[in-house]
């Protein structure tokens, strides 16, 4: 009986480095990028970055960050990112391999492998790789001619052939089934454009490098913007004052740098020069027709800074411009300034307000339309305010 024993562990002891070898074979095949070896991996079933991380030993981060966080799915090839040096193998002669399952192998050249991309049939690789439908059919032991995005074919090209794609010449490079190693040259940076999603609202000219404003689209999360602009969700919404997810849209977030401060309103200097001599310098004047102070026509300027709030009421319309003040005359008009987005708009004063747990400690009240149009992030916004008060008559 302890003999049975002694065989048993030899022979799991023979067999574990073919399993452990078994393991860390490369799922589809390697890529050489700048001398590095960068590994081909085919997703399959319960596979996740955490679990392909283990097998090759490399942190799920790093394939993460490598491949900008594709979505697993059965048959999408990912690419693990490894800092050992790359060795090409040689190229083996289609003459040397022998297809599964066939015949005679095709006339003398190389095999590579292709993964098959959108729009991709096998009349085009034929075509593409001066070979035909049948042979690759063949080769891969293909009984229709339907493909999947990401299926590896191996394809018979001839000694000498290029591949013309666009500007770019590439030579295939033959490979060994066996090690299943494709050439490809230093992969050069790619600038990502920021209008590459047609779902989105182009952001504005960038004027300044350092200045990014992003205006909110339809279907738009804070998810898919933070993940656009490389930010996470906590960045984005402290960055914009944002307390939850919710988006609207048109709405502008801000991406990287800071608005331009708005210089300080600087009043008029009154007109203090005598009301019956004509004063030909109108500067300060609301209207350049007047030729005296606004005060000799019972009018001031109001300026007035503090913090505004916008509220849905039934009493007032909220795709108007309407506002409510405590002592601006009703009917008058003011312009309406948030410095913190540099924009201005004009609204109509309609009626006073009353001080409750929303008003409170706020200077004036209106509808989502004025502060939309102020492109206000928050219900409570800093504003400006200047308007034209009606002199009480002296009595």
């Amino acid at each position: 009986m302890q003999k049975y024993y002694i065989l048993l562990v030899a022979a799991l002891l023979f067999n574990l480095p073919k399993s452990k070898a078994t393991l860390l074979k490369d799922s589809v095949g390697v890529e050489n990028v700048s001398g590095k070896k960068v590994i081909l991996h085919k997703v399959v079933a319960k596979d996740t970055y955490y679990s392909i991380g283990r097998r090759y030993n490399i942190s799920p981060k790093i394939i993460i960050a490598y491949n900008d966080n594709k979505y697993l799915a059965l048959d999408v090839i990912i690419k693990v990112p490894t800092e050992l040096a790359f060795t090409a193998a040689k190229s083996t002669p289609m003459a040397q391999v022998s297809a599964p399952d066939s015949g005679t192998p095709s006339a003398s050249g190389t095999i590579i492998e292709h993964a098959v991309k959108p729009k991709e049939n096998l009349n085009r690789l034929a075509e593409t790789y001066g070979t035909t439908v049948n042979e690759i059919k063949r080769i891969n032991e293909l009984k229709t001619i339907n493909l999947r995005i990401g299926q590896i074919l191996k394809i018979p090209v001839k000694e000498g052939f290029t591949e013309t794609n666009g500007d770019a010449v590439q030579t295939p490079v033959a490979v060994p089934v066996a090690e299943k190693v494709v050439e490809k040259p230093a992969e050069r940076p790619v600038e990502k454009k920021v209008t590459e999603k047609p779902a989105a609202t182009p952001v504005k000219a960038e004027q300044d490098a350092d200045f990014i404003e992003h205006v909110v689209g339809s279907n738009e999360t804070i998810y898919s913007i933070a993940t656009r602009y490389n930010l996470t969700m906590d960045q984005l919404k402290a960055k914009n004052n944002l307390k939850d997810n919710s988006l609207n849209v048109g709405q502008h977030l801000l991406i990287k740098g800071q608005y331009p401060a708005k210089p300080v309103y600087i009043p008029p200097a009154a007109n203090t020069a005598d009301p019956n001599k004509s004063n030909s310098d109108t500067t300060g004047l609301k209207n350049p027709s007047l030729r005296y102070a606004p005060s000799r026509y019972g009018l001031n300027q109001m300026d007035e800074k503090g913090t505004a709030v916008w509220i849905t009421d039934p009493d007032l319309d909220p795709t108007k411009m309407l506002v409510l003040h405590r002592t601006a005359p009703i009917g008058s008009v003011m312009k309406i300034t948030n410095p913190m987005t540099n924009r201005s708009t004009f609204a109509k004063v309609v009626g006073k307000f009353t001080e409750n747990e929303t008003t409170k400690d706020v200077i004036i009240v209106m509808t989502k339309a004025v502060a939309d149009a102020l492109g206000a992030i928050d219900k409570r916004f800093f504003c400006n305010l200047t308007y034209s008060g009606q002199q009480e008559n002296e009595q």
